[in-house]
């Protein structure tokens, strides 16, 4: 175990002091739509983030081009976190930096106390695009975690896969193939396809950029709900103000590039939240104001 600066408090302080879900041993909490959930006391508590001064820049027509400049924030367990900013800013970049698939300059990212130095299945991401591979089928993409660690035919784990088909409504689909899903349905697939390895951390970069309105609202009630019940911590980067608002504990604004940390808003807003809420519509402006709109 890594000491470093401010220890991220344990999943059950967490959700004490931040309304987020503890996985830990309650048996049920209420999910984002107001109904009660069943917690699964076998599921990991999700994991804490710290990023610790980073700094990250490409290198464009051999010039550095700065991305990141000295970022530190914290994630507790069992928190949702949104970072919003404006394009270009590096919020995906910092989302790969904590997924391990880059490194950054300078700086520090830990997981659960741990130096990030690569991927683990303890942390899981959802991308924009799906990125569903077309000769499987839905069962297949679902399982594929499974199957590449060896235990697809373990009957807990063909029962996780049942479940997590379930729990986003497609077992009608079980059988279909990427191509003969609607958009939104070939999320619902990435999105469980990333939670049926049990992740402590769960990472969305911009996963409902693409769908419809309707759509998109649909998959943030899924999301609110999967959150609520499997314990996972979310990060999510958005450009959407009211989407971070309606999932977040927190919303964590980023100034243009090489961005730096402008602002760490809390979201003290009762779940299920409503757009026409008064304390919602202030904290929207506020979060759009530090945006610059």
């Amino acid at each position: 175990m890594v000491n470093h600066p401010n220890p991220t408090p344990s999943a059950s302080d967490a959700a004490e002091t931040t309304g987020a879900p503890d996985p830990t041993g309650a048996s049920e909490i209420a999910d984002p739509t107001g109904a009660t959930q069943p917690v699964d006391a076998a599921l990991p508590a999700g994991g804490a983030v710290d990023v610790l001064g980073v700094t990250q820049a490409f290198i464009s027509k051999r010039e550095p081009l700065p991305v990141l400049d000295d970022v530190s924030l914290s994630v507790r367990p069992g928190e949702f976190v949104s970072l919003v900013g404006p394009s270009g800013s590096g919020k995906s970049t910092l989302l790969r930096l904590i997924a391990g698939l880059d490194q950054p300059i300078t700086g520090e990212v830990y997981a659960d106390g741990h130096l990030v130095t690569g991927p683990d299945p303890s942390r899981g991401v959802v991308f924009q695009d799906p990125t569903l591979l077309p000769w499987l089928t839905v069962e297949q993409n679902v399982g594929l975690g499974p199957e590449v660690r060896g235990v697809a035919d373990d009957p807990d784990e063909i029962a996780r896969v049942d479940d997590m088909i379930a729990m986003v409504h497609l077992d009608d689909f079980r059988t279909a193939l990427p191509a003969q899903l609607s958009g939104g349905m070939a999320q619902r697939v990435s999105l469980v396809r990333a939670l049926v390895n049990r992740p402590r951390i769960l990472l969305f970069d911009e996963p409902l950029g693409k769908l419809d309105a309707l759509t998109r609202t649909s998959l943030q009630h899924d999301i609110g709900r999967l959150w609520a019940s499997q314990g996972f911590t979310g990060i999510m980067v958005t450009h959407d103000v009211e989407e971070a608002l309606m999932l977040s504990d927190r919303v964590i604004v980023f100034s243009p590039r090489p961005a730096t940390v402008v602002a760490d808003v809390p979201v003290d807003l009762p779940r299920p939240r409503a757009e026409d809420d008064p304390a919602f519509r202030e904290l929207r402006r506020h979060v759009l104001g530090l945006l610059g709109q």
